[in-house]
């Protein structure tokens, strides 16, 4: 239960009470179990709104709430990484200085063009959705903070040190692989043959994008694992909206 809270408290900007004990780093790198578990809370707070607002807004209005409301929740903290991330890789500059580009904390025009394109593409596949297909919240957002754990596992990270280098160092190939049949079962179960699909599509995605990258930079960083998570949730919609019922 800590480790879920722990999780929550991370990846969501929903308010909790403060632990009355210190995190310790060991902690706060295991939490990563439960990433998925956060995803599926996030997907049912959208779900729920999402439900609630069908009879008072039409489709344009009910997608840009969902899209404002996921920002919300968790902050944009994602989308920061996907910001850095863009900024260095559409550079065209050698890995040292996309690297050095992407721990700058400021943002280029790199930066804000990709994040409009991905949050006008997010937007558009959100207003797309019917009520009967709103159960792809739930999906969309649970597989995608599982998904990204593909680019923690199974390649190196590139810097010595970082917030995602304790959890690149601490996550284990067992554990991974019960909670991806977890969230493999759960999509299927939301969505059928979409989640099917959107689970292979995702895992197919992340994994040729993280060994690219890997192979360019020599590794992967918190920024890119960000990333992928953003990336995914798009790409979750993308194949999945047209299987859906």
């Amino acid at each position: 239960m800590r480790g879920f809270l722990i999780a929550l408290t991370f990846l969501t900007r929903i308010p909790l009470p403060t632990p009355k004990v210190e995190i310790t780093s060991e902690e706060f790198s295991r939490s990563y179990l439960y990433y998925p578990l956060v995803g599926l809370v996030l997907g049912l707070i959208l779900w729920l709104l999402a439900k609630a607002m069908i009879p008072y807004f039409p489709p344009l209005a009910l997608g840009a709430l969902v899209l404002v409301a996921q920002l919300m929740l968790t902050g944009g903290i994602h989308l920061d990484g996907f910001m850095d991330s863009m900024d260095g890789l559409l550079s065209a500059r050698s890995p040292e200085r996309i690297l050095e580009i992407m721990k700058d904390s400021r943002i280029g025009a790199h930066a804000c063009m990709a994040l409009v394109g991905l949050l006008l593409l997010k937007f558009s596949l959100l207003a797309s959705l019917t009520p009967s297909q709103y159960s792809i919240l739930l999906v969309m957002p649970m597989l995608s903070r599982w998904v990204f754990q593909i680019g923690i596992i199974g390649f190196p990270y590139a810097r010595s040190q970082g917030l995602g280098k304790g959890i690149h160092e601490r996550t284990r190939w067992l554990p991974f692989l019960v909670n991806g049949c977890l969230v493999l079962g759960a999509s299927f179960y939301l969505t059928g043959f979409a989640g099917l699909v959107a689970f292979g599509v995702c895992v197919i995605t992340v994994t040729l994008l993280a060994s690219r990258l890997s192979t360019l930079l020599g590794g992967l960083t918190g920024d890119l694992y960000g990333a992928f998570i953003e990336l995914s949730e798009v790409v979750c919609l993308l194949v999945a909206l047209p299987f859906l019922r």
